[in-house]
C-alpha cells in the first residue's frame, strides 16, 4: 500500500524565521507553488494571512533543512492543503523594499495535484479556479500573473 505524500510534511505548519535562508543581499529566499489539479484544469489559490480579502498562490520561506522544491511543495501543503509532483522552476522575482535593496527573492514551481486534503496546518480558505478566473483574481497582483502565465495551465486555458 503506497503511503500518502501529505505523510512527509509534519502536522503543524512551521513558524519563525531563525531557520530561513537569506541571500549576499540579506534578501529573504521563499518558495511557492502555481498548484495545478490535472484532473479539472483548474489552479489552487489560497487566502493571505496578512490581507483579508486578497488571494494569492501559497509560498513561504525557504529554511535550511531542505531544498528549494522541497519548500515550495512544504508550503504548499502546510497554506494549501495539497500535495503533489514538482515539474519545475516556472519563474522567480524580487521585491525590494522602500529604499530600493533587495528584499525578498521568490522562486515558484509548478506542482500537478495529486492528493487534496480536507484537514492541513494553516487551513487557510482555498479556491480552485479556471487560467482566467486566476488570473482574474490575481489582477492586484502583476508578479503572481507573470508567474501563472508561465504554467502548463496557460497554454491549455488561455483565451486569446
Amino acid at each position: 500500500m503506497q503511503s500518502s505524500l501529505s505523510s512527509q510534511f509534519a502536522s503543524e505548519a512551521r513558524t519563525g524565521r531563525d531557520n530561513q535562508n537569506y541571500d549576499a543581499h540579506s534578501a529573504r529566499q521563499v518558495a511557492g507553488c502555481v498548484a495545478i489539479d490535472t484532473k479539472t484544469q483548474r489552479v489552487l489559490l489560497v487566502k493571505s494571512s496578512k490581507h483579508a480579502h486578497v488571494w494569492v498562490l501559497p509560498k513561504g520561506g525557504w529554511e535550511k533543512d531542505e531544498t528549494i522544491e522541497e519548500a515550495a511543495a512544504r508550503e504548499t501543503y502546510e497554506e494549501g492543503g495539497v500535495c503533489g509532483d514538482i515539474k519545475g522552476l516556472i519563474g522567480e522575482y524580487m521585491d525590494y523594499d522602500k529604499y530600493e535593496q533587495p528584499k525578498t527573492h521568490f522562486y515558484f514551481y509548478e506542482m500537478h495535484v495529486t492528493e487534496i486534503l480536507d484537514q492541513w496546518p494553516e487551513m487557510r480558505p482555498r479556491q480552485w479556479l479556471t487560467f482566467d478566473e486566476a488570473l482574474h483574481t490575481l489582477r492586484f497582483k502583476p508578479n503572481y500573473q507573470t508567474i501563472l502565465k508561465r504554467s502548463s495551465l496557460a497554454l491549455t486555458q488561455r483565451k486569446t
